[in-house]
């Protein structure tokens, strides 16, 4: 793995096969995939998967938990690291309402149950964030998305 740094943004390039973070370990960081594909293995189960435009690792930063999936590259991939500074600023530039969704869906998803809940419908979400920047629109959703198609958590 390797990091290149140009001015405020970070760019980091994964050969196949490498891990980018282990379940479990401290999260300072979120990331974007500019190109490649990722796995998510929670437990030692791979349970999902990650391509271009994914936003991922943020939940580690909104409520400062531990890493709770290891990542590792299935193919050469490309990503932007986000640092918590810049995640906390992009999250900010929402409105309160915008970021209450997204931290009670944060805290939804990290509760790991079988039975979890979508707080919101569509709708709600849609009516709210369809003011806000499209960094707030692209989390929200992820975030959303992860929860509605999975009964044990995916980051």
């Amino acid at each position: 793995m390797k990091e290149v740094s140009h001015g405020k943004t970070t760019k980091v390039l994964m050969l196949e096969g490498e891990t980018l973070f282990n379940q479990g370990d401290k999260g300072n960081k979120a990331y974007m995939i500019v190109q490649g594909a990722l796995d998510v293995v929670v437990d030692g189960k791979k349970v999902g998967s990650m391509r271009d435009g994914e936003v991922f690792g943020e939940m580690a930063l909104i409520l400062k938990q531990n890493r709770s999936a290891t990542i590792t590259s299935s193919q050469s991939t490309e990503l932007i690291s986000i640092s918590k500074e810049n995640l906390d600023e992009l999250i900010n530039s929402g409105s309160k309402a915008a970021q209450r969704i997204i931290r009670d869906l944060c805290e939804e998803l990290a509760k790991r149950t079988e039975f979890q809940k979508v707080l919101y419908s569509h709708k709600e979400i849609d009516e709210i964030i369809a003011s806000e920047n499209q960094i707030i629109q692209k989390i929200t959703k992820q975030i959303l998305y992860r929860l509605e198609r999975s009964t044990s958590h995916v980051e």
